[in-house]
């Protein structure tokens, strides 16, 4: 019987004791990035607190929460990216970094929501729609990606069984089909972004 190939472990496939760990288990990332929403949660509830109400998006707090959230959801998009088109690059793994693009991907939104102060009109409301559909896409693009072994020599494959190896093309189909979908999402929720944020600095400050 030939011996079953740890890529196709790691794909879940034929490995029932994979499939039953816990999502959190799996991703420490998703734990990173709850701890940190809690955080800025408390800080935010802190601020209404002491104002009595929401802190409007161009007051000091609500500026400063878009702002940090806008700069993580930049560098959710750029870093990644470069570490992944610098194969020989040594400022961290392509893993480590892949979980950092998660880390900031939820937290980075999360903090453009309350910035909004819960308000969804005109640009504004399209790119906070753009970017809930773009954290929903980057959540089904990553369970798809642990879906897929990373890597399947000649031996492995030889060694898997035809429905296996079909199943991983089905995989890797789905998250080539994915990617076409959400880069482009992506793009049109920074276009939004940078047109708001162009907008607000032009009504903030020049019309004064």
């Amino acid at each position: 019987m030939p011996r079953q190939s740890p890529e196709l472990a790691e794909g879940s496939l034929t490995a029932p004791a994979g499939r039953s760990r816990k999502l959190f288990g799996r991703s420490p990332e998703l734990w990173y990035a709850l701890i940190a929403i809690v955080a800025v949660t408390a800080l935010y509830a802190f601020a209404y607190v002491q104002a009595s109400a929401l802190p409007r998006a161009s007051s000091l707090i609500g500026h400063g929460i878009g702002i940090v959230g806008f700069i993580l959801m930049l560098a959710t998009v750029t870093l990644y990216s470069l570490r992944k088109l610098r194969s020989d690059a040594r400022w961290g793994s392509t893993a480590v970094w892949l979980k950092s693009h998660m880390v900031m991907g939820l937290v980075g939104p999360y903090m453009v929501l309350l910035h909004s102060a819960m308000k969804f009109n005109g640009l504004a409301g399209l790119a906070m729609l753009l970017t809930v559909v773009v954290v929903i896409s980057g959540l089904v693009g990553r369970y798809i990606y642990t879906r897929v072994p990373r890597t399947i020599d000649d031996e492995a494959a030889a060694g898997a069984r035809d429905e296996d190896r079909e199943r991983i093309a089905k995989r890797r189909r789905a998250l080539a089909t994915w990617h076409t979908m959400h880069i482009p999402l992506t793009w049109a929720l920074f276009a939004a972004a940078f047109i708001h944020v162009v907008a607000a600095l032009y009504y903030a400050t020049l019309q004064r």
